[in-house]
């Protein structure tokens, strides 16, 4: 694993090995504590694209999609999905436009 990107990637293969039935909570608690751990012991990392934070994800999803993000990314796309597997494939479409993205922007809703 060489970043939070391919730790996502991961998550998204592996869903069991991060996650109890596919929660986006779980998932969204992990990523805090991945970005905490890298802040505490001043880890820089190199990747393409966008700086990835679970906080400024949630923002810039609030601006693509108009969804509330108060209650973080997580709640907005369960709230906001049919269900489950519907949220969890939601958010892995959502981080690629995320990371492609240039500053704020629209979010396509597929």
């Amino acid at each position: 694993m060489n970043d939070i990107y391919d730790y996502i990637a991961r998550m998204e293969k592996y869903p069991g090995m991060f996650t109890r039935d596919l929660s986006l909570d779980d998932l969204e608690t992990l990523l805090h504590g991945y970005c905490s751990c890298l802040r505490v012991n001043k880890i820089t990392e190199v990747y393409e694209g966008r700086m990835f934070s679970p906080a400024d994800f949630s923002v810039w999803l609030h601006s693509a999609t108009g969804w509330s993000a108060a209650l973080g990314f997580a709640a907005a796309i369960e709230e906001n999905t049919a269900g489950a597997e519907e949220a969890w494939s939601m958010f892995f479409k959502f981080v690629q436009q995320y990371r492609n993205a240039s500053g704020v922007g629209s979010a396509e809703l597929l």
